[in-house]
């Protein structure tokens, strides 16, 4: 009698281990699942942002002209098409023919668009990558400056 009611008490108590483990087997394989979709959800999330393409574009505006003023009015005209023109002035030489932009990030698609912007060649682009200057674009302006977008648009 001693014998049987102790087999039974240990049954029990196996099968109480077989039910917690079961349990726990689960829970483990269900959070396993639910943490991998959330890691899922957190990369498509990053990558749907990192594919966005980076908007905004700052540059300076470098005058390599004689004619004063040019620099001013190409910085007023894109601002007005949001480009953030955060530097302006003369370039090292006033005998530039045409207008350049120089590309300083290595993302050729904010020179195109710069340069469209403006009316520019895109033979006109070059490309001199500089991060320590923290700017997209240099735009040095040329003595074919009257010939452009902004020099068009304030003759109209």
């Amino acid at each position: 009698m001693k014998n049987n009611l102790l087999n039974y008490i240990l049954n029990g108590v196996i099968i109480i281990f077989l039910i917690l483990v079961a349990y726990f087997g689960f829970s483990l394989i269900n959070n396993y699942i639910k943490t991998d979709k959330t890691v899922k959800e957190i990369t498509d999330t990053n990558k749907a942002i990192t594919n966005q393409p980076n908007l905004s574009i700052q540059l300076d505006v470098q005058n390599g002209t004689t004619e004063n003023g040019v620099a001013s009015e190409f910085t007023e005209y894109l601002r007005k098409n949001n480009i953030d023109v955060v530097e302006m002035g003369n370039y090292k030489t006033q005998d530039i023919e045409k207008t350049i932009i120089i590309d300083r990030s290595g993302d050729i698609n904010k020179a195109k668009k710069v340069a469209f912007t403006l009316g520019v060649s895109e033979r006109n682009i070059i490309q001199q990558i500089n991060n320590s200057l923290f700017l997209d674009i240099t735009v040095v302006i040329g003595k074919d400056f009257n010939e452009l977008k902004p020099y068009q648009n304030k003759r109209k």
